[in-house]
Protein backbone atom coordinates (compact mmCIF):
# COMPACT_ATOMS: atom_id res chain seq x y z
CA UNK A 1 0.00 0.00 0.00
CA UNK A 2 1.38 3.28 -1.16
CA UNK A 3 1.73 5.96 1.45
CA UNK A 4 -0.44 8.44 -0.30
CA UNK A 5 -3.28 5.73 0.13
CA UNK A 6 -2.45 5.28 3.47
CA UNK A 7 -2.56 9.13 4.53
CA UNK A 8 -6.21 9.47 2.61
CA UNK A 9 -7.24 6.31 4.48
CA UNK A 10 -6.47 7.91 7.59
CA UNK A 11 -7.91 11.72 6.76
CA UNK A 12 -11.07 9.57 5.80
CA UNK A 13 -11.04 7.87 8.97
CA UNK A 14 -10.45 10.87 10.72
CA UNK A 15 -13.31 12.66 9.26
CA UNK A 16 -15.93 9.99 10.27
CA UNK A 17 -14.71 9.96 13.48
CA UNK A 18 -15.50 13.79 13.94
CA UNK A 19 -18.38 13.49 12.33
CA UNK A 20 -19.33 10.83 15.04
CA UNK A 21 -17.80 12.91 18.16
CA UNK A 22 -20.20 16.33 16.52
CA UNK A 23 -23.27 14.03 16.85
CA UNK A 24 -22.73 12.90 20.07
CA UNK A 25 -21.40 16.39 21.28
CA UNK A 26 -24.00 18.55 19.67
CA UNK A 27 -27.29 16.54 21.64
CA UNK A 28 -30.23 18.21 20.82
CA UNK A 29 -29.87 21.75 21.27
CA UNK A 30 -26.92 20.93 23.91
CA UNK A 31 -23.14 21.82 22.16
CA UNK A 32 -20.07 21.54 23.97
CA UNK A 33 -17.07 23.04 23.35
CA UNK A 34 -13.50 21.90 24.74
CA UNK A 35 -12.44 24.97 26.95
CA UNK A 36 -9.09 23.46 28.15
CA UNK A 37 -6.78 20.80 27.52
CA UNK A 38 -4.31 18.22 29.61
CA UNK A 39 -4.83 19.63 32.84
CA UNK A 40 -5.73 18.17 36.27
CA UNK A 41 -9.39 18.24 37.13
CA UNK A 42 -10.46 21.57 39.52
CA UNK A 43 -13.08 19.45 41.30
CA UNK A 44 -14.81 22.40 43.33
CA UNK A 45 -17.77 22.01 45.33
CA UNK A 46 -17.29 17.79 45.49
CA UNK A 47 -21.51 17.75 46.38
CA UNK A 48 -22.09 18.93 42.65
CA UNK A 49 -20.06 16.22 40.82
CA UNK A 50 -20.50 12.72 39.62
CA UNK A 51 -17.48 10.56 38.60
CA UNK A 52 -17.37 7.05 37.17
CA UNK A 53 -14.85 4.73 35.21
CA UNK A 54 -16.48 4.83 31.38
CA UNK A 55 -15.12 2.86 28.20
CA UNK A 56 -15.07 6.22 25.76
CA UNK A 57 -15.25 9.96 25.56
CA UNK A 58 -18.47 9.06 23.55
CA UNK A 59 -19.91 7.27 26.90
CA UNK A 60 -18.53 10.55 29.18
CA UNK A 61 -20.37 12.89 26.31
CA UNK A 62 -23.79 11.28 26.27
CA UNK A 63 -24.10 10.46 29.77
CA UNK A 64 -23.98 14.50 30.64
CA UNK A 65 -26.13 14.90 27.09
CA UNK A 66 -28.98 13.03 28.22
CA UNK A 67 -28.73 14.11 32.21
CA UNK A 68 -30.02 17.40 33.33
CA UNK A 69 -28.66 19.67 34.76
CA UNK A 70 -25.19 18.40 33.79
CA UNK A 71 -23.45 21.59 32.31
CA UNK A 72 -20.07 20.71 31.92
CA UNK A 73 -17.61 17.18 32.01
CA UNK A 74 -14.09 16.11 32.00
CA UNK A 75 -12.96 13.26 30.61
CA UNK A 76 -9.22 11.50 31.12
CA UNK A 77 -7.78 9.14 28.48
CA UNK A 78 -4.96 8.00 30.86
CA UNK A 79 -7.60 6.40 33.71
CA UNK A 80 -10.68 6.60 31.59
CA UNK A 81 -12.61 8.91 34.14
CA UNK A 82 -15.51 10.80 33.41
CA UNK A 83 -16.26 13.79 35.90
CA UNK A 84 -19.81 15.44 35.46
CA UNK A 85 -20.47 18.52 37.09
CA UNK A 86 -24.18 19.45 37.75
CA UNK A 87 -26.07 22.60 38.65
CA UNK A 88 -27.98 20.84 41.39
CA UNK A 89 -26.51 19.15 44.23
CA UNK A 90 -25.80 14.72 43.69
CA UNK A 91 -25.44 12.08 45.61
CA UNK A 92 -22.96 8.70 45.83
CA UNK A 93 -20.39 8.32 42.20
CA UNK A 94 -17.61 10.45 44.13
CA UNK A 95 -13.66 9.52 44.36
CA UNK A 96 -10.81 10.67 45.72
CA UNK A 97 -7.09 11.48 44.35
CA UNK A 98 -8.26 11.51 40.48
CA UNK A 99 -5.41 11.29 38.31
CA UNK A 100 -4.71 11.61 34.86
CA UNK A 101 -4.62 14.35 32.63
CA UNK A 102 -8.20 15.81 31.36
CA UNK A 103 -9.72 17.35 28.69
CA UNK A 104 -12.60 19.69 29.86
CA UNK A 105 -15.69 20.43 27.66
CA UNK A 106 -18.16 23.26 28.88
CA UNK A 107 -21.81 23.91 27.27
CA UNK A 108 -21.26 26.40 23.92
CA UNK A 109 -21.88 29.70 25.55
CA UNK A 110 -23.47 30.11 21.94
CA UNK A 111 -25.88 27.69 22.88
CA UNK A 112 -29.70 28.40 22.39
CA UNK A 113 -31.56 30.57 24.68
CA UNK A 114 -34.94 29.72 23.69
CA UNK A 115 -37.16 27.17 21.40
CA UNK A 116 -36.93 30.15 18.85
CA UNK A 117 -32.88 30.23 18.74
CA UNK A 118 -33.01 26.53 18.24
CA UNK A 119 -35.57 26.45 15.20
CA UNK A 120 -33.22 29.39 13.58
CA UNK A 121 -30.50 27.11 14.45
CA UNK A 122 -32.12 23.91 12.61
CA UNK A 123 -35.02 24.58 10.54
CA UNK A 124 -36.15 21.03 10.75
CA UNK A 125 -36.25 21.04 14.93
CA UNK A 126 -39.93 19.39 15.86
CA UNK A 127 -41.40 18.92 19.28
CA UNK A 128 -39.53 17.82 22.04
CA UNK A 129 -37.12 17.96 25.14
CA UNK A 130 -34.15 20.61 24.76
CA UNK A 131 -31.58 22.05 26.75
CA UNK A 132 -31.77 26.13 26.53
CA UNK A 133 -29.81 28.93 28.70
CA UNK A 134 -32.85 31.03 29.60
CA UNK A 135 -31.84 34.94 29.78
CA UNK A 136 -33.82 34.94 32.98
CA UNK A 137 -31.17 36.61 35.75
CA UNK A 138 -31.91 33.49 37.99
CA UNK A 139 -30.57 31.18 35.07
CA UNK A 140 -27.31 33.37 34.33
CA UNK A 141 -25.03 30.83 33.03
CA UNK A 142 -27.47 27.94 33.76
CA UNK A 143 -29.23 25.33 31.76
CA UNK A 144 -32.54 24.42 31.76
CA UNK A 145 -34.47 21.63 30.33
CA UNK A 146 -37.88 22.72 28.39
CA UNK A 147 -40.23 21.30 26.04
CA UNK A 148 -40.17 22.71 22.62
CA UNK A 149 -43.75 23.59 20.89
CA UNK A 150 -42.25 24.24 17.57
CA UNK A 151 -44.64 25.68 14.85
CA UNK A 152 -43.97 27.20 11.88
CA UNK A 153 -45.02 30.51 12.67
CA UNK A 154 -43.83 30.48 16.26
CA UNK A 155 -42.29 28.65 19.25
CA UNK A 156 -43.35 28.08 23.14
CA UNK A 157 -41.01 27.18 26.45
CA UNK A 158 -42.90 24.38 28.43
CA UNK A 159 -41.96 22.78 31.40
CA UNK A 160 -42.36 19.54 31.86
CA UNK A 161 -43.86 18.49 35.03
CA UNK A 162 -42.87 14.80 36.40
CA UNK A 163 -45.48 15.12 39.01
CA UNK A 164 -49.46 15.93 39.80
CA UNK A 165 -50.24 19.69 39.55
CA UNK A 166 -53.36 20.46 39.64
CA UNK A 167 -55.89 22.28 41.12
CA UNK A 168 -59.32 21.11 42.61
CA UNK A 169 -63.08 23.10 43.06
CA UNK A 170 -65.07 20.44 45.15
CA UNK A 171 -68.75 20.07 44.61
CA UNK A 172 -69.33 20.21 48.18
CA UNK A 173 -71.34 23.08 50.17
CA UNK A 174 -71.56 23.81 53.88
CA UNK A 175 -72.38 27.19 53.88
CA UNK A 176 -72.96 27.15 58.35
CA UNK A 177 -70.30 24.31 59.18
CA UNK A 178 -73.55 22.21 60.20
CA UNK A 179 -74.33 20.12 57.62
CA UNK A 180 -72.21 19.14 54.60
CA UNK A 181 -74.04 18.91 51.08
CA UNK A 182 -72.76 16.83 48.41
CA UNK A 183 -73.84 19.85 45.51
CA UNK A 184 -73.25 23.31 44.91
CA UNK A 185 -75.69 26.39 45.57
CA UNK A 186 -76.03 29.75 44.33
CA UNK A 187 -72.75 31.67 42.33
CA UNK A 188 -71.23 28.32 42.89
CA UNK A 189 -73.27 25.86 40.37
CA UNK A 190 -71.10 24.86 37.73
CA UNK A 191 -67.97 25.57 38.82
CA UNK A 192 -66.33 22.71 40.49
CA UNK A 193 -64.08 20.07 38.68
CA UNK A 194 -60.37 19.17 38.73
CA UNK A 195 -57.48 20.96 36.19
CA UNK A 196 -54.52 19.22 35.82
CA UNK A 197 -51.51 20.10 34.02
CA UNK A 198 -48.89 17.89 32.52
CA UNK A 199 -46.96 20.77 31.46
CA UNK A 200 -46.72 24.69 32.11
CA UNK A 201 -45.54 27.44 29.82
CA UNK A 202 -42.53 29.53 30.48
CA UNK A 203 -41.18 33.09 29.31
CA UNK A 204 -37.29 32.28 29.27
CA UNK A 205 -36.71 35.92 29.75
CA UNK A 206 -38.09 36.08 32.63
CA UNK A 207 -38.75 32.01 33.15
CA UNK A 208 -42.05 33.26 34.94
CA UNK A 209 -44.95 30.91 34.43
CA UNK A 210 -48.33 31.86 31.47
CA UNK A 211 -50.61 30.75 33.66
CA UNK A 212 -53.29 30.59 31.68
CA UNK A 213 -52.09 28.22 29.47
CA UNK A 214 -53.92 24.92 29.07
CA UNK A 215 -51.67 23.26 25.92
CA UNK A 216 -50.80 20.54 28.17
CA UNK A 217 -54.03 20.31 30.73
CA UNK A 218 -56.88 18.44 31.26
CA UNK A 219 -60.02 19.64 33.21
CA UNK A 220 -63.06 17.87 33.80
CA UNK A 221 -65.58 20.95 33.95
CA UNK A 222 -66.09 24.25 31.22
CA UNK A 223 -64.34 26.38 34.00
CA UNK A 224 -60.81 25.93 34.22
CA UNK A 225 -58.34 26.67 36.81
CA UNK A 226 -55.62 28.94 36.35
CA UNK A 227 -52.16 27.36 37.53
CA UNK A 228 -51.67 28.68 40.84
CA UNK A 229 -55.17 29.17 41.70
CA UNK A 230 -57.75 27.66 44.57
CA UNK A 231 -61.26 28.80 45.39
CA UNK A 232 -64.61 26.92 46.08
CA UNK A 233 -68.00 27.65 47.26
CA UNK A 234 -67.59 25.90 50.62
CA UNK A 235 -68.50 27.92 53.81
CA UNK A 236 -67.79 31.40 54.90
CA UNK A 237 -66.44 29.95 58.19
CA UNK A 238 -62.82 29.25 58.82
CA UNK A 239 -64.20 26.55 61.30
CA UNK A 240 -64.77 24.14 58.75
CA UNK A 241 -63.40 25.80 55.45
CA UNK A 242 -62.18 26.46 53.29
CA UNK A 243 -61.53 23.27 51.00
CA UNK A 244 -60.08 24.52 47.33
CA UNK A 245 -57.08 23.18 46.51
CA UNK A 246 -53.80 23.71 44.37
CA UNK A 247 -51.00 21.55 44.26
CA UNK A 248 -47.47 22.82 42.67
CA UNK A 249 -45.15 20.06 42.39
CA UNK A 250 -41.82 20.62 40.31
CA UNK A 251 -39.60 17.88 41.74
CA UNK A 252 -37.92 16.58 38.60
CA UNK A 253 -37.10 19.64 36.89
CA UNK A 254 -34.42 21.37 38.80
CA UNK A 255 -36.65 24.17 39.45
CA UNK A 256 -38.69 25.53 41.84
CA UNK A 257 -40.78 28.97 42.98
CA UNK A 258 -39.68 31.55 45.69
CA UNK A 259 -40.32 31.04 48.79
CA UNK A 260 -41.40 34.26 49.01
CA UNK A 261 -44.29 33.58 46.54
CA UNK A 262 -47.68 34.30 48.59
CA UNK A 263 -51.66 34.40 47.37
CA UNK A 264 -54.15 37.28 48.16
CA UNK A 265 -57.47 35.57 48.76
CA UNK A 266 -61.36 37.04 48.39
CA UNK A 267 -62.73 35.62 51.43
CA UNK A 268 -61.18 32.67 53.91
CA UNK A 269 -57.24 33.35 54.51
CA UNK A 270 -55.47 30.97 52.19
CA UNK A 271 -53.32 28.24 54.16
CA UNK A 272 -50.02 27.72 52.13
CA UNK A 273 -47.78 24.76 53.24
CA UNK A 274 -44.23 23.73 51.54
CA UNK A 275 -42.47 20.94 51.14
CA UNK A 276 -39.45 19.67 49.46
CA UNK A 277 -37.57 22.75 49.94
CA UNK A 278 -40.31 24.44 48.21
CA UNK A 279 -40.52 22.37 45.01
CA UNK A 280 -44.40 21.24 46.72
CA UNK A 281 -46.69 23.54 47.46
CA UNK A 282 -50.20 23.05 48.63
CA UNK A 283 -52.20 26.04 48.70
CA UNK A 284 -55.87 25.99 49.93
CA UNK A 285 -58.46 28.32 50.09
CA UNK A 286 -62.05 29.53 49.25
CA UNK A 287 -65.04 30.94 50.68
CA UNK A 288 -68.75 31.20 50.10
CA UNK A 289 -67.91 31.53 47.26
CA UNK A 290 -64.13 32.71 47.42
CA UNK A 291 -60.74 32.00 45.63
CA UNK A 292 -57.21 32.89 46.01
CA UNK A 293 -54.58 33.82 43.38
CA UNK A 294 -50.35 34.23 43.20
CA UNK A 295 -49.90 38.30 44.19
CA UNK A 296 -47.44 38.22 41.63
CA UNK A 297 -45.75 36.46 39.08
CA UNK A 298 -45.05 33.03 39.35
CA UNK A 299 -41.17 32.86 38.31
CA UNK A 300 -39.00 29.87 38.59
CA UNK A 301 -35.69 29.31 40.43
CA UNK A 302 -32.84 26.64 40.50
CA UNK A 303 -34.23 24.48 42.81
CA UNK A 304 -30.70 24.73 45.20
CA UNK A 305 -31.19 28.35 45.31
Amino acid sequence: MSDQVLIWETRLFCMILCHVLQSVLCFKGINFVITDDGVPPSLGNPQHLQIQQVSSLLECARSCAVNTPCDQFQFSDTSSTCIRRYTLVVNGGLVENVTGLFAVYSRNPKAPNSCSAIKVNDPTASDGEYYIYPTATQFQDLTVRVYCLMNDTHQFEYVTLPHRNFGEFPKRSNPMCTSEKPYLQGTGVGHDGITEFQKIRVDPTTMTVVRADYTFANWTRVKKIKYGNAADCYTNKATCGPIGTFRINTLGTGMKFSDGLTWFHSALKAKITRQQNGAIIDVVCGGYCGYCRPDQDMALYPQDN
